[in-house]
């Protein structure tokens, strides 16, 4: 953090970084999660930073969560390699420290637009997609899934502009295409 801390300084951090997209933050959940600690420490509790900042107690968990990552892994974070509360969350709930630190570089890595990204990923690590698959799958923490659909450039082009009229992520709307699909053809999961 460049400037000292101060409560007006955190109070305006943590204000003008969760109340709008991840995107569109302008600073690094390492430094947000910082500005919880200070406000924690000041206050002296959780319950007293939530109703400050207004803002939920799980919500603020999530962000201090960073801080217990090892140094290696908060870097990342703070360089915006990862830039998801929910991935740090994940990241935190793993005990072996081997494991988070190759969760997160399949995380930094897997941040692909589309599947030609994560083929060239499986290409350039010399992996095949099963055993990308398998080494994902040992590193990954329980809830944690991750499917690979190929489509071909018009089906692709199509869920994009979809998604973008409904404003929601492209793999949002595959995946409620998929639960309909599901629901119509009577499976139940």
């Amino acid at each position: 953090m460049k400037q000292k801390l101060t409560e007006e300084i955190a109070l305006a951090i943590i204000y003008a970084n969760t109340r709008r997209k991840p995107r569109n933050r302008k600073e690094d959940i390492i430094t947000i999660a910082n500005c919880f600690n200070f406000l924690y420490e000041l206050y002296g509790s959780r319950k007293k930073v939530s109703e400050k900042t207004d803002l939920s107690e799980e919500m603020i968990r999530q962000f201090l969560c960073s801080l217990k990552l090892p140094n290696e892994i908060q870097d990342m974070i703070a360089k915006r390699k990862i830039d998801s509360v929910d991935a740090v969350r994940n990241l935190a709930a793993i005990s072996d420290y081997k494991k988070q630190k190759e969760l997160a570089k399949l995380y930094y890595n897997m941040q692909a637009k589309d599947t030609r990204d994560i083929k060239r990923l499986v290409k350039k690590g010399n992996l095949s997609a099963v055993d990308a698959k398998k080494k994902i799958s040992k590193a990954k923490p329980k809830g944690f899934n991750v499917f690979m659909m190929d489509f071909d450039d018009e089906i692709y082009k199509n869920i994009i502009r979809q998604a973008s009229e409904r404003k929601i992520k492209p793999a949002e709307l595959v995946k409620r295409i998929v639960e309909e699909w599901l629901e119509n053809q009577g499976i139940n999961l």
